[in-house]
C-alpha cells in the first residue's frame, strides 16, 4: 500500500513532490551590499548545465518550493527560488532593501555563468520583480535614492544585473495597490478598531451587505464614494507615520547636537529615550473590499469571498492577525500604503522594456481583470503579451467545476509560459 503523501503526488502532478529527486539543488547564502543575508536553493537538472534560470523572489513568502520548480526543471531549465531578508515578516519591510537582496541573487546567477535569467513574478513578487527591473534598466544616478520614510538608499552604486524577461503570474498591483482596495474606510479612529462611519461600511446591510455566502450589492456612486475614502484613509496614515518619523529624527539629532551634554539631567534623559523609541502602527480593518462580496464589480470567473479570509472576509476584517496589521512608520510606507510605495506595478512596469508576459488568473478572488489590463496598457515594453488562464484561483488550483474539467492550472500555465520564452530566448 502507497503512503498518503505518495498517493496525493499522483493526483497533484505539479506538486513540489514530483521534484525529480536527481535535480541538483545547492543551498545559496547571500549577504547583501548592505549586509542583511538572505538565502535561496538552485535548482539544476542532471547530467545538463541550463544557459537559462529562471528568477523567483516573494517580498515575504517561501518561495524555495515554488511549484514551477518541477515542471521547469524537468524541461532542463535552472531554477532559483530565493527567500528575501523579510521571510515570514513584513513588519519593518523596506521594499527598497529588498532590490539589495536580490542584486545579490542576481549577481551569483551571473558568476555562475548564466547566459539569460527570467524574472518570474508570481503574486506580490510581480510588483517586486518588476520594481528591481525598473531600476536596473536605470543609469545609477538616475535610480532611486531615498526611501518613501526619508532613508537614503544607495541604489547608484549598486550592481544590478537586469532580467531577460519579465512574467508576471497572478500578480497584484503591489502590496500598497492591494492595501488601498482592501482598507476600511468606515474606520473615524485609528486608535479605535471599533469605530465606525456607517454610510462606508461595505459591511452595513443599508449600503447592499448581505452576509457571506450570500452576494451583495453595490451600487456604484457609492463605490466611487468608497473608494476615494480608502484613499483619506491611507492618507491619514500616511501623515501619522510620517509625524512618527519626524518625531524620532528630531529627537536623534538632539542627541547629536554639541549642546546635549550641557542640558539638565532630566532632560538628556527624555531626549535619548525618545531618540531610542521604535514606534509601531496598530492598522486595524484591512480586508474590506467590496469586489470579494458582490460578484458584479470587475465580473471574473471568481467565487466569492478572499484568500485571507476564505470562511467569510468579514472575519479576516475584523479577526486576529490580518495584512499590515503592526507596521513599523517606515515599514508602512515603503511597502503597505498604497499612496506612498515606490512598489507600484502600474507605475515600475513603464520602465520595464524587456518582453514581457502577463498572465491572469481568472478564478483569483483577490486580482482582478481591470488590473491585469492597466499592467498591460502601462508596461512599457514593446513586446507585451497577456494570456488567461480561466477556471485557476490565485494559487493555481482549479476553480469550481469547470475548472475540474481542465487540466491541472498548474501545467496549464508551464504550456503557456515555455513556448513565449522559447520564442524568444531559444531553449533551456
Amino acid at each position: 500500500m502507497s503512503h498518503p503523501s505518495e498517493e496525493r503526488a499522483r493526483r497533484l502532478p505539479f506538486a513540489f513532490a514530483r521534484l525529480d529527486p536527481a535535480v541538483r539543488k545547492d543551498v545559496v547564502y547571500l549577504d547583501a551590499t548592505d549586509t542583511a543575508q538572505s538565502f535561496g536553493i538552485l535548482y539544476r537538472p542532471a547530467n545538463h548545465e541550463p544557459k537559462t534560470c529562471f528568477y523567483l523572489m516573494h517580498p515575504r513568502g517561501e518561495f524555495t518550493r515554488h511549484y514551477v520548480v518541477p515542471p521547469l526543471t524537468a524541461r532542463g531549465y535552472a531554477v532559483f527560488g530565493q527567500n528575501s531578508r523579510y521571510i515570514n515578516n513584513d513588519t519593518d519591510m523596506v521594499h527598497e532593501r529588498l532590490l539589495l537582496d536580490i542584486a545579490a541573487g542576481m549577481r551569483h546567477l551571473k558568476e555562475l555563468g548564466f547566459e539569460r535569467i527570467v524574472l518570474l513574478g508570481n503574486s506580490g513578487g510581480g510588483s517586486l520583480l518588476s520594481f528591481y527591473q525598473s531600476q536596473a534598466s536605470k543609469a545609477p544616478a538616475q535610480r532611486l535614492a531615498s526611501t518613501p520614510g526619508g532613508e537614503a538608499i544607495d541604489l547608484a552604486n549598486e550592481v544590478m544585473p537586469e532580467g531577460d524577461l519579465y512574467i508576471a503570474v497572478a500578480a497584484h498591483l503591489g502590496e500598497g495597490r492591494f492595501m488601498l482596495n482592501v482598507l476600511d474606510p468606515s474606520v473615524t479612529n485609528e486608535n479605535d478598531p471599533t469605530s465606525t462611519d456607517p454610510r462606508w461600511d461595505m459591511y452595513n446591510p443599508e449600503n447592499g451587505y448581505r452576509p457571506f455566502p450570500q452576494a451583495s450589492t453595490y451600487g456604484r456612486d457609492w463605490l466611487a464614494g468608497y473608494r476615494q475614502r480608502q484613499v483619506e484613509r491611507s492618507q491619514r496614515l500616511d501623515s501619522i507615520a510620517r509625524d512618527a518619523i519626524a518625531e524620532h529624527t528630531y529627537f536623534r539629532n538632539q542627541l547629536r547636537d554639541a549642546s546635549h551634554a550641557s542640558l539638565p539631567e532630566s532632560t538628556q534623559s527624555m531626549i535619548a529615550r525618545r531618540g531610542r523609541l521604535g514606534r509601531y502602527m496598530v492598522i486595524y480593518r484591512t480586508l474590506a473590499n467590496p469586489a470579494y462580496l458582490d460578484p458584479t464589480i470587475d465580473p471574473s470567473n471568481r467565487p466569492l469571498g478572499s484568500i485571507f479570509s476564505p470562511a467569510d472576509p468579514i472575519i479576516g476584517n475584523y479577526g486576529p492577525g490580518g495584512l499590515a496589521r503592526v507596521m513599523t512608520p517606515r515599514g508602512w510606507l515603503s511597502t503597505w500604503s498604497g499612496t506612498s510605495s515606490q512598489a507600484d506595478l502600474p507605475d515600475t512596469i513603464q520602465h520595464v522594456k524587456v518582453p514581457t508576459l502577463i498572465v491572469f488568473a481568472d478564478g483569483d478572488c483577490d486580482i482582478f481583470p481591470a488590473e491585469q489590463q492597466e499592467i498591460l496598457a502601462k508596461s512599457g515594453a514593446a513586446d507585451k503579451t497577456m494570456m488567461e488562464l480561466p477556471w485557476a484561483d490565485h494559487y493555481l488550483n482549479p476553480v469550481g467545476e469547470e475548472g475540474k474539467k481542465l487540466a491541472d492550472p498548474r501545467e496549464r500555465v508551464i504550456d503557456m509560459i515555455l513556448p513565449w520564452v522559447e520564442a524568444r530566448l531559444g531553449g533551456a
